[in-house]
Formats: C-alpha cells, structure tokens, sequence
C-alpha cells in the first residue's frame, strides 16, 4: 500500500456525493468535491457541511469543494461521478 493518500474526486455535491465524499476523506483518502453551482460551493467552503443535503454533518479535513472542473480531476487517482441521470 501507497504511503500516499488516494486522491479521489467526487463530481456532485448533493446528498449522495457529498456522502461519499465524507466517507472517503474519513478513511485517509484527498477529496476534491465538485459541485456546479458556485453559491453552493462557496456555502459548503464557508460552513464546513453541506446544510442543503446533509445538515449536521461536518466535512472533514481531507475534503475541499470546488466548482472548477479542471482543479478537482486534475490529479486524482479516482474519479467518481455522482450526479443526478438527468443531469
């Protein structure tokens, strides 16, 4: 096994996303969460939890939110798309 965390990037930032994204940073992993809406993003980045789908669940360390596509898939190992089909 790697010294290094697994770099993941969980693209949407809703209930399931933001729940996947929360499991694996409690498990060692880097995560970059992508969310389209840049409100949002900031909300998530400001309170530490995603108040819209997942109140009173804090985000942990190992876990920033973006907007930027290209910033979040940039250098992860793994990326998992997690938006809603009609998306």
């Amino acid at each position: 096994m790697s010294a290094n965390p697994a770099k993941i990037a969980v693209l949407g930032a809703g209930s399931w996303g933001t729940a996947l994204a929360i499991h694996l940073a409690r498990n060692g992993c880097q995560v970059a969460l992508w969310g389209h809406a840049p409100d949002e993003v900031k909300a998530l980045q400001r309170d530490k939890e995603n108040r819209q789908y997942l109140p009173g669940v804090p985000l942990p360390d190992g876990l920033t939110a973006s907007n930027h596509l290209a910033e979040c898939i940039n250098d992860a190992d793994e990326i998992l798309v997690v938006v809603p089909s009609h998306a």
